[in-house]
């Protein structure tokens, strides 16, 4: 059935979010062969399920640019945007089919990026003149992943194809051009480029973004849901067992009535409920009808608990990838979606969970599920044709396809062996822990469906490691377990995966190899090596063939995956093949292979694996704690090594971890592993399986039964009676186990007899772990009240009260010895004898201060004893022999922790019984059927009771229980080890502090030992160099087996403080093992450092794993303050390096503890060695420092690899020698600062000799004569003139050098043909593209404080900064003498004034600011003290205004260095509001000796519009550069030639052309400036520059377009330039219409004549005025004539070919804002109609810059002659400007929609004139016929007789239309009447005559 939305149930379904969607691929063939022909979006690649789930701010920014061929005539289309819930809309277009919007409308979400993936973009356009619910013309959706996916997150004029919603079969209905961006924290905005002139002459379908294909083609979806299995049970029992006891039901019902949902494309479809049964068999088909490519990349099942009371669970969710259930890939046919029939596994929370909880949306798909809850038999099918009718939605399955599945539903045996070997890292627990393995429901063992198995492992008690965690004593009996399931066949599956995946394990190792090999700046011979020997692995691993598919039972995905797979396996073959023999750049070939790996990884899936993951539970009594999945293939056997899963067969660690949901706000904190397992996993199929699991382990596997004997105290004895739980049980206590109720199972015998096997793990007393430990007794004195302290009644306690020996009966246990003797503990809130009092021993509160009430004290007295290795062995002995000697373990109550040491308040015990089976058919289950009948007589009592209540009550027969055994692995001894942990040095360490700093030290954890280097304080790069070494470290097994699986090593790291410690960080290193005999060192290495599973820095260490069993081992380390050093074969070679530091100064210092810095200073570390500067004495005067240059040497590694970073501390020198630490920053690698100056040197000697520079060259000495426009009087340059002649063309300026840099070849045609040179327009800002300007200092950011969890590391946060720079180079080792600094030639860094002049061009994309979606922006600017506000020339109504200022502001630097440019809303009665802002540094940039002060041109010009403006001259830039780089001075040979910085530059090499400007300037000068230009100096420019607002930091507002120049008020300063934007020409149009001809006649009069009322509507577009001819009425034959002129009056801006019109937004504007549109004018002929609306008959539109040629003649006139004409003829264009007067007919038409030809319904003759306002004065002329008619005169036209308004000339319609048409009827009436009337008078005259006739004959 169909969902229906009224569906209460299915409303809380469909409130959820929907699917990941997509846009599908580009290209999709099939056999159909459907999808071909039209550009769409590519598929997508990114998987939107590791997108970030974190809240961030976005902005959706959707640019509607225009609509084409939309369906209809004299519309007036609006478009509408709706972006999630938010909705907005342009302007609406009035007239026209063709709307030129050109808007922008911003939508601001607050969600994460997966969220804002799915929210759906719907495009519509409506016709605003219809009503609302018949004004949609047609409508484009899609979602927001199609966009963020896309290059940049944006798209960029795309034309989207508009349809209608409710009628796809209805074409197309026109196109508009969008471009949507999406902006997220930290991107950058692009602004889209405009539309060329042209763009009217290209091919909407060359650019059309729509579902591929030519139509959309509908199709159908068909999911087939079978059956499903091991669903969960979702209802309590409560209510069941109730209608048991009312005898209301019969028997057990299964506790849920499941149902399946399919969601896909927004549609919903549900199968019927099946009640009360945990195998439900729906059997139905679920038919989904869609438009193909469809919009949606997942499909959703989701399997649901239907509920009569409350609304429907959830059980589980699952998602089908279509993109990996299809192929789109154009290099082959690619296919369809597809999908079995197969099984999908579905998880969610745990099992047992019925009611909601804090994980339950793990069922809705959030999240990793962390339990199986059930699986279902599902086949997916596409077909194209047509969507299914309501009747076939949802059906019932065909028979022969249920018999067609039967075979894939073939079940084979697995086994799945799982041995524990360690469990460590254990947090303290409350209860013993055991683990679980599970597969499906295999092995859970709160399942009642499945058997029981050996799937857990006995219950053990966490024994403490002596240090900080927790690990399980196993010892040398190791729990394993072995489950027997049963699956489908799919090896030929898991085989075929397992072989790619081992492939890219094996390419992903070899490359981290090279890659590490490139960052430790090895040989290049070493790195390419290295990658050959990967190719060659690649090659040899690509040429193994996949698996063969089988014959029977596969799917349809199987054989196309087989293919795509082959296919693309073969092509990275070849591909790799071409590298190996032509690879010539090693970093190209690394990035090569990356694509290779990211392309296996492409094929690398299988949806198709039906069989479950492993999961390993661990449990805390019967809670589940922590969890971790095993994909099943990865542990999955086969005979052939290659297809085995990586995991299958080895040992490897396990972290486990809680159950949560994402996004939770303490997800970040649980940084604590619940445990660490070292496992050894195989599972295979049962044939394989023999003698296979579990060799490699080298133990002996042994299968015990288990019973435990119960005991309960009663009056001080131990009994059996009265107990909650049978004498002989599980160790639950709920199933009765007597040892005679065990019978073998089939294939087992018992070898031997029962024994007691106590737990070990209750043997281990407080002291486990640690080599020293202080034992404590209490001494305990009564007394009565009122009397002494007795000395004889004593007695003794421990802590709790419970009775001790005496100190002196206390015995130093074995394996220990004493250090000293027994002492009373002071250390205490007790008196001077130690005691402390209380009224009553078993209230407590004991206080150290006696009172007369006292009745009770006590004291305290403790002894220190110390391990002694030795005697270890024989401790250890002991230990086992007490436990094992009667093997009780005693509690309080059955239900809370057991130990082993009988406690007064102890209640229970119980002790383990073990009988050992082994197996003679290793086929065999060892599963127990226990018969309770074996039991004594009195428990058969028992048991017949209680089957008789349960036949009373639920009449069901009583069935025997099962149980399964436990299994253990033996190892004979244990191999015992030492490892070494180098622990060097850690970088970019997490603060946690409140300085900003922490106190960091490292927990080393191996196996069941843990040790800490130690604290060192305040530091983010701690350099520790200590090794710990962990002896007599254990591991069960074969030695080759650990050294091909070493156990790995965490070292977690922490920051210290007095309580507790803060968590920093965790690193996982693998040690290198030495069995014995490797002497190859181990090398220190870059750990990353985790945190949250975020980055959170890098230690640098190494790890050995010796084997120590009577091998040397290497010698220990040096130590020092009795700590490890690392080794020196070990730790970096040294080298004495010198740093220079470039101390220039602190910027923008917030306060700090309240307070202003104001006397500053700095302190440089590195390598220990710390450098302090001189203290800023007044930071608010002057805040440099009066030393710019020092310099420290230290003992760096030779090796850049190994290079601790520089830490930059920022102290503050307050009143009484308080000097807080303010702020630091830490400089991870040095690399960027290294330089070499001997070889600098050296390198520009060699070259100057090289290029012939001798003794006898000569450095030019000239005066430098000022440049000539640098007087100081002149007045700003004003570039712009208008043409003299009357011409509407402008000669350049300015603005034509802009138009001409920015590409606009229209606009920039005359600048670039008087070869002008062009400037160069930034994208971005200025710092971005030359290295911010820090080439003599850098601006290092400042930070202070505890970071948290989710806080980044913005410069935002950053409480100021140092400006300063670094060199580091190497000494000379043979202590001569050192090369010379290098930063000796730095500027002056006292305080200078100077003028900076700010050019503000344009502004782009502004983020609107008021209610209709508009701005009102202006500038303002702020430098120091001094702010401008240009508030009065605000620009209505704009958000990409032209601006064309230029500000000038005095400053001084460094007190006044940041500019901020502003850009504020202009609102009237509130406050203005901050739309952007941008900061410049103008201090970098006046310092730079990329010289950003003022950029310079390409040529040297002394005259002219664009002569030189800078206020040195270019041999003068050319000086001052080479002395600051500390470069020897150019060296001139006459003017054409110089040598500067190694190379010679000639005159003739950039001259060309042989030709000389008359404005250049002199030849050296034009050398010196093309020689800057080649050293990378700022060139003359405009910089693009993006604009943010405080509130909303991370997003773009919009960007701005501006220069800066800064002139130091000590030298000469040139005039401004002036950019003021050119004011538009007062132009007018006047348009006569002459006549019309062949119009469309669609009247119809009531004589039938076939007729029209013509008239013709004109306009200018984007002019509300309309103006319209007279009518001329009745045309028979289509002519019309009229002799009417309009006049359009308008502003024209030549240079650009845009009209600028200035209007109201609406009545109540206050302002006009201004608008550009092309000066198009558009004609009308339309029908006069009396009564009813006009009819519209035909449309011109011309662009009068570029409109067609006219005719001479109508009869020549044909839609052919339109510029966009169906043929694609080309058309003869001219300009109304350049001609001035163009007269001639043309065609008017009428559009037909998209699919629909044009129609011509018309010609029309006119003349159009453009003339100036001096010549429109001269020649004045009047509107239509209006006074005066002049120039031309026009005459009345000459209109036929016929033309008249009927009512108004009755005459003329008598004569006109009555007589014309029925005269021959009028005149044959008139006879016919005359006739008649005749004949009538003769009859009635013919009788009187006759007879007067007659009489007178008588």
């Amino acid at each position: 059935m169909d969902i229906d939305d009224d569906n209460e149930d299915i409303v809380e379904v469909s409130g959820e979010p929907l699917p990941r969607n997509a846009i599908e691929s580009e290209k999709v063939k099939s056999d159909h062969n459907q999808y071909d022909g039209a550009i769409a979006a590519p598929r997508s690649t990114m998987d939107r399920s590791k997108l970030s789930t974190k809240k961030q701010d976005f902005q959706v920014r959707v640019n509607i640019h225009e609509g084409r061929k939309l369906m209809g005539g004299n519309i007036h289309p609006v478009c509408n945007v709706h972006v999630g819930k938010q909705s907005k809309h342009t302007r609406v277009q009035k007239s026209t089919n063709k709307p030129l919007w050109d808007e922008v409308l911003f939508f601001d979400f607050n969600c994460s990026a997966l969220d804002l993936c799915d929210e759906p973009v719907t495009i519509e356009v409506l016709n605003s003149r219809k009503i609302r619910s018949d004004s949609l013309i047609g409508a484009f959706k899609f979602d927001l992943g199609l966009v963020y996916e896309s290059t940049d997150h944006q798209f960029i004029h795309k034309w989207v194809l508009l349809t209608d919603p409710e009628d796809k079969e209805s074409g197309a209905k026109g196109y508009v051009k969008i471009s949507i961006s999406i902006l997220g924290p930290g991107d950058k905005l692009k602004i889209p480029p405009k539309s060329s002139s042209t763009d009217d002459l290209v091919d909407i379908e060359s650019n059309l973004l729509r579902p591929a294909g030519v139509q959309l083609q509908p199709a159908t979806y068909t999911v087939k849901i079978y059956k499903a299995e091991d669903v969960p049970k979702m209802d309590t029992d409560y209510f069941e067992g109730m209608k048991r006891v009312l005898r209301m039901q019969h028997g057990d019902h299964d506790l849920v009535d499941p149902y399946m949902i399919v969601s896909f494309a927004g549609k919903k479809l549900k199968t019927k409920v099946m009640y009360k049964t945990y195998t439900p068999e729906w059997d139905q088909e679920l038919n989904i009808g869609v438009q193909m490519p469809s919009m949606c990349e997942q499909l959703m099942l989701r399997l649901m608990d239907k509920d009569h009371f409350n609304r429907d669970d959830i059980i589980a969710t699952h998602f089908l990838q279509l993109t990996r259930l299809s192929s789109a890939d154009p290099d082959d046919e690619g296919f369809l979606p597809t999908f079995g029939p197969a099984y999908v596994n579905f998880y969610g929370s745990p099992r047992e969970s019925i009611v909601d909880d804090e994980l339950e949306p793990l069922n809705r798909g959030c999240g990793e599920g962390c339990s199986f809850r059930g699986r279902a038999l599902v086949e997916l099918t596409v077909s194209i044709g047509q969507e299914p009718s309501k009747d076939e939605l949802v059906r019932d399955i065909d028979s022969e396809d249920l018999l067609r599945v039967q075979p894939f539903q073939r079940r084979r045996r697995f086994r799945l062996f799982v041995g524990f070997l360690e469990g460590t890292m254990i947090h303290p627990v409350d209860a013993p822990v055991e683990f679980e393995i599970s597969i499906g429901e295999y092995g859970n063992k709160f399942a009642s469906t499945t058997l029981p198995a050996p799937s857990t492992t006995q219950p053990t008690n966490p024994v403490y490691d002596g240090s900080h965690y927790y690990y399980l004593p196993w010892g040398m009996t190791k729990p394993c377990v072995m489950l027997n399931s049963q699956w489908e066949d799919v090896m030929f599956r898991i085989e075929s995966l397992n072989l790619i995946c081992r492939t890219i394990d094996r390419l992903e190792g070899h490359l981290k190899d090279v890659k590490y090999l490139m960052r430790a700046k090895a040989p290049l011979a070493e790195s390419a090596g290295k990658l050959i020997k990967l190719l060659d692995e690649l090659i040899i691993d690509l040429n193994q063939p996949l698996l063969e598919l089988p014959q029977k039972n596969i799917t349809e995905l199987d054989k196309k995956m087989y293919a795509l797979r082959d296919d693309e396996m073969k092509r990275i073959l070849i591909e790799a093949v071409n590298l190996r023999e032509n690879a010539r750049d090693i970093d190209q070939a690394v990035n090569e292979i990356d694509t290779y790996i990211y392309r296996l990884q492409q094929i690398a899936t299988e949806p198709q694996n039906s069989i479950p993951d492993v999961i390993i539970w661990m449990l805390c009594g019967n809670r589940r704690v922590a969890y971790h999945r095993i994909p099943s293939h990865q542990v999955m056997f086969s005979p052939k090594q290659d297809f085995c899963g990586k995991l299958c067969g080895h040992v490897f660690s396990v972290f486990l971890k809680r159950p949560s949901v994402p996004d939770k706000s303490n997800a970040k904190r649980q940084w604590k592993l619940p445990a660490k397992l070292q496992v050894f996993v195989w599972m295979g199929l049962e044939d394989h399986a023999k003698g296979i699991q579990h060799k490699p382990l080298d133990g002996e596997i042994s299968v015990f039964a288990e019973t435990y004997e119960n005991q309960i105290s009663l009056l001080s004895k131990w009994t059996t009676r009265a107990m909650p739980r049978p004498k002989w049980s599980d160790i639950t206590g709920q199933l009765k186990l007597p040892k005679e109720s065990f019978t073998t199972p089939p294939g087992w015998r018992w070898a031997g007899d029962w024994f007691i096997n106590p737990n070990l793990s209750l043997s281990y007393d407080l002291d486990s772990g640690l080599s020293s430990f202080q034992d404590d007794v209490f001494e305990n004195q009564l007394r009565t009240p009122g009397s002494d302290w007795p000395t004889s009644r004593l007695f003794w306690t421990d802590v709790t009260g419970e009775e001790a020996q005496s100190k002196e009966e206390i015995m130093c246990p074995i394996g220990w010895e004493w250090t000293d003797i027994w002492t009373v503990d002071l250390n205490r809130a007790v008196d001077e004898e130690g005691y402390e009092y209380c009224l009553d021993q078993s209230v407590g509160g004991f206080v150290p201060v006696e009172k007369t009430y006292h009745l009770c004290r006590r004291r305290r007295w403790v002894r220190t004893r110390r391990r002694n290795p030795d005697l270890k062995q024989q401790a250890a002995h002991q230990r086992m022999m007490k436990a094992a000697e009667e093997g009780w373990e005693y509690s309080r109550l059955f239900t809370t922790k057991f130990h082993l040491k009988q406690r007064t308040m102890d209640m229970v015990r119980r002790r383990r019984w073990h009988r050992k089976m082994v197996a003679d058919n290793p086929d065999a289950d060892a599963i127990f059927i226990i018969d309770p009948t074996s039991d004594t007589h009195e428990n058969k009592d028992e048991v017949n009771s209680s089957r008789k209540e349960s036949n009373a009550v639920a009449e069901k027969p009583f069935l025997p229980k099962v149980q399964a055994p436990r299994m253990f692995i033996t190892f004979k001894e244990p191999h015992t080890y030492q490892l070494r942990a180098y622990i060097y040095q850690a970088r970019d360490l997490f603060s946690a502090d409140p300085s900003g700093l922490s106190d960091p030290y490292a927990r080393v954890v191996f196996s069941r030992q843990s040790q800490r280097t130690k604290v060192l304080n305040e530091t983010l790069c701690p350099t520790w160099d200590q090794t710990l070494v962990f002896e007599e470290v254990e591991f069960y097994g074969n030695p080759s087996m650990l050294a091909e699986s070493p156990p790995i090593v965490v070292v977690e790291l922490f920051d210290y403080d007095t309580v507790g410690s803060d968590f920093l960080g965790r690193a996982i290193a693998t040690p290198i093992v030495k069995l014995g005999g490797e002497h190859q060192m181990a090398k220190l290495n870059w750990h990353p450092i985790t945190r949250g599973g975020e980055p959170a820095g890098e230690l640098l260490g190494a790890f050995e794993l010796y084997l120590n069993e009577g091998a040397e081992l290497p010698f220990m380390p040096p130590t020092r303050q009795d700590v490890y050093q690392v080794p020196s074969g070990i730790r970096p070679v040294m080298q004495l390096t010198r740093i220079e530091v470039l101390t220039w100064g602190v910027r923008h210092m917030k306060k700090f503890q309240l307070a202003a810095v104001n006397s500053p200073s700095i302190e440089i570390e590195c390598g220990g060695v710390v450098l302090s500067t001189i203290k800023i004495k007044n930071a608010k005067k002057n805040p440099n420092f009066e030393t710019s240059s020092m310099l420290f040497d230290v003992f760096l590694p030779v090796e850049e690899l190994y290079t601790p970073p520089l830490n930059i501390r920022l102290l503050d020198h307050r009143s009484f020698g308080v000097k807080p630490l303010v702020g630091t920053h830490m400089i991870k690698s040095l690399q960027e600062y290294r330089r070499d100056p001997v070889a600098m040197v050296q390198t520009i000697r060699e070259k100057m000799l090289e290029s012939g520079f001798g003794d006898n060259d000569y450095s030019l000495d000239m005066d430098f004569a000022e440049p000539q426009e640098a007087t100081g009087t002149q007045q700003p340059q004003n570039t712009s003139s208008s043409g003299e002649d009357g011409e509407f063309k402008e000669d350049v300026d300015w603005w034509s050098k802009y138009y001409s840099s920015c590409g606009n070849e229209q606009l920039g045609r005359v600048y670039r043909e008087k070869g002008y040179e062009n400037m160069v327009v930034f994208e971005e800002e200025l710092e971005n593209y030359f290295d911010m300007f820090t080439d003599l200092a850098q601006s290092f950011p400042l930070f202070h404080g505890k970071r948290h969890e989710d806080e980044d590391l913005d410069e935002d946060k950053a409480v100021g900064y140092f400006k300063g720079t670094f060199r580091v180079y190497p000494l000379p080792a043979d202590g001569s003498d050192p090369p010379p600094r290098m930063l000796k030639n730095v500027p002056c860094n006292q305080l200078v004034e100077v003028l900076v002049r700010v050019y503000i061009v344009k502004a782009f994309e502004l983020q609107p600011q008021d209610p209709n979606g508009l701005s009102d922006p202006y500038l303002a600017l702020k430098l120091g003290r001094f702010k401008v506000k240009d508030r009065e020339n605000y620009v209505p109504k704009n958000l990409s205004p032209t601006f064309g200022k230029m500000f000038e502001l005095d400053g001084t630097l460094p007190l006044e260095s940041e500019l901020r440019v502003q850009i504020f809303d202009y609102d009237l009665l509130s406050g203005d509001d901050l739309i952007g802002e941008t900061k410049i540094d103008l201090e970098n940039r006046f310092l730079s000796a990329r010289r950003g002060v003022c950029g310079l041109p390409k040529r040297y010009y002394i005259a002219g519009p664009y002569k030189w403006r800078d206020a040195e001259l270019p041999r003068q830039i050319l000086e001052k550069w080479c002395a600051t780089q500390a470069l020897p001075p150019p060296v001139w040979r006459g003017n054409s030639q110089v040598y500067v910085n190694g190379k010679t530059c000639c005159l003739r090499d950039y001259e060309t052309r042989g030709q000389v400007h008359k404005d250049w300037g002199p030849p050296e000068e034009r050398l010196a400036l093309y020689t800057l230009l080649d050293l990378g100096l700022v060139p003359e420019h405009i910089e693009t520059r993006t604009l943010y607002n405080p509130l909303r930091p991370e997003i773009p507002q919009g960007k701005i377009q501006m220069y800066v120049d800064i002139f130091p008020k000590s030298s000469t300063i040139p005039p401004p330039i002036n950019i003021t934007p050119r004011a538009p020409q007062d132009l007018e149009l006047r348009v006569i219409v002459y006549n019309v001809q062949d119009v469309v006649l669609s009247d119809t009069s009531f004589t039938g004549e076939k007729m029209s009322d013509i008239y013709v509507k004109g306009w200018l577009k984007g002019q509300d005025k309309k103006q319209k001819t007279d009518v001329h009425y009745r045309s028979l034959n289509g002519e019309g004539n009229f002799n009417w002129r309009f006049i359009f009056p308008f502003k024209y801006l030549p240079a650009e070919e845009v009209m600028v019109i200035k209007k109201k937004e609406h009545f109540f504007s206050l302002d006009k804002h201004e608008e550009k549109y092309p000066v198009t004018f558009a004609a009308q002929i339309w029908d006069n109609d009396i009564f009813t609306p006009d009819d519209f008959l035909g449309l011109l539109e011309l662009n009068l810059n570029f409109m067609p040629k006219a005719n001479k003649f109508a009869k020549s006139v044909s839609l052919d002659d339109l510029p966009d004409n169906e043929k694609g003829k080309p058309v003869p264009m001219v300009s109304l400007f350049d001609q001035k007067n163009v007269k001639g007919w043309w065609p008017c038409y009428e559009e037909g929609g998209p699919d629909q030809p044009r129609e011509l319904t018309g010609k029309v003759e006119m003349e159009l004139e453009i003339l100036s306002k001096e010549d429109s004065e001269a020649k004045p002329a009047g509107k239509g016929q209006e006074e005066p008619n002049e120039n031309p005169h026009l005459d009345p036209p000459n209109r036929p007789a016929t033309s008249f308004l009927w009512f108004t000339s009755p005459w003329k319609s008598l004569r006109y239309i009555i007589w014309n048409n029925y005269k021959w009827y009028i005149i044959g009436g008139l006879i016919i009447i005359l006739i008649v009337a005749m004949i009538g008078l003769f009859i009635y005259s013919a009788p009187g005559a006759l007879s007067e006739k007659l009489i007178a004959k008588l």
